[in-house]
């Protein structure tokens, strides 16, 4: 991971050195370069975008250019703001000055920017309960614990009454579905009994046509969906190695069976008229991944499991990534987690309501249905990838056609 930064580094700092013009390269090819960077590294062998550096303004408005051109424009703008930083820093009186100027114009209308609403509400508030289990990673799969996990997760229904979705974490179930029929059932009559509407649980399911095993998203009550992990983690949940280091792996005692991944176009759970698009875990740091959901997805969701963690700052990374995804559509995000970050974050990536990590909790609240498109929603990452080859383009000719500073 760390080749992606060095050979960029390398390749900006070569190109700066040998540059006709070096407030181009900072301000045109090496923003540029950097974007295209984490772009690839999105997606390139197998891609893990981890905390692209755009992540870093979801608490400024340079995150206002995320519902426009996604995570990689944010990241881009904010390599641009860099560059104009260090001419105001390094360059004679004139043209520091010039960069100044620029760099009030481009926050500005970022600024500017953040009064725009992409959006608009598709029907009244719904009410949500989020469910944060606190089970431990160690425990989870221990077979004497099994009992005490349906059982915490079955009366967490027992106070609820008249809501319109309940959210339990990813495995929530630590079972294959069908092996838990019963107690799957008793929870459909419960909800019935309660008057809630929709039961979203995360549980492993059985492919009777190969036998394989998913990890997915079970819906119970006014719709019967369930939705099946595509973006899996490798080394995690499969194992990208050749049979005789599977066959090690085996003989170790270790992990080595991999997960089969859900089909590219799924249903969505929905309630009412309002469709839900689905996650599971860190599919919701592929944003473009999820673009196929819209327009007809009014609400994301996200399930996960961040206690493979442990206490660290991961959990509160992960949270922020999956606010970004909330922002490029402009929906409502609702994420429940087993030790994570447990939260409701409105359209525009604020934090509405959240629980506290590591602890058990009923996250409850409220939140709107929305429709409406996004020019992320509808370009993907098309139109930053054009900005940047353009920018890349120019910059390559200006640099040529400048007289050296």
């Amino acid at each position: 991971m760390a080749l992606y930064y060095y050979l960029t580094g390398l390749l900006i700092s070569k190109i700066y050195h040998a540059s006709q013009s070096k407030s181009l390269i900072l301000l045109s090819i090496g923003p540029a370069l950097w974007a295209l960077m984490e772009w690839a590294r999105g997606w390139l062998l197998s891609g893990f975008p981890w905390f692209s550096v755009g992540y870093s303004q979801i608490n400024t408005f340079l995150s206002n250019w995320a519902p426009i051109g996604g995570i990689y424009m944010v990241s881009w703008i904010c390599a641009i703001s860099s560059g104009l930083l260090v001419l105001i820093y390094l360059s004679a009186k004139q043209t520091s000055t010039k960069a100044l100027f620029l760099l009030l114009v481009l926050l500005c209308t970022s600024w500017g920017m953040g009064v725009i609403q992409w959006t608009e509400p598709k029907s009244d508030k719904l009410n949500v309960s989020l469910v944060q289990g606190a089970i431990e990673q160690e425990k989870k799969w221990l077979p004497g614990e099994f009992g005490n996990t349906l059982d915490l997760y079955k009366k967490t229904l027992q106070s609820e009454d008249q809501l319109d979705v309940v959210i339990w974490p990813e495995v929530a179930i630590p079972a294959i579905s069908k092996n838990v029929k019963p107690y799957l059932n008793e929870i459909s009559t419960i909800l019935e009994k309660k008057n809630i509407q929709l039961l979203l649980l995360g549980v492993l399911t059985y492919n009777e046509a190969n036998g394989g095993v998913r990890n997915s998203m079970m819906a119970l009550g006014s719709s019967d969906v369930v939705y099946h992990k595509r973006h899996l983690v490798p080394f995690g949940e499969y194992f990208p190695v050749p049979n005789i280091i599977r066959s090690w792996l085996k003989r170790m005692g270790l992990p080595n069976r991999d997960i089969e991944s859900g089909a590219s176009i799924q249903d969505m759970p929905q309630v009412n008229e309002v469709f839900i698009a689905p996650t599971i875990c860190y599919e919701d740091i592929f944003g473009s991944e999820q673009l196929g959901y819209f327009p007809e997805a009014n609400v994301l969701v996200n399930i996960t499991n961040n206690a493979w963690f442990g206490k660290s700052i991961a959990a509160e990374q992960h949270f922020q990534m999956s606010r970004m995804r909330a922002m490029e559509v402009g929906r409502y995000l609702l994420r429940s987690t087993n030790t994570g970050v447990t939260a409701i974050v409105d359209p525009n990536g604020r934090i509405k309501k959240r629980s506290e990590p590591f602890t058990f909790s009923i996250l409850k609240g409220t939140f709107v249905p929305m429709s409406g498109v996004t020019p992320y929603t509808k370009h993907g990452d098309s139109l930053v990838l054009f900005l940047i080859i353009l920018s890349l383009v120019l910059g390559y000719y200006w640099g040529i056609r400048r007289p050296k500073e």
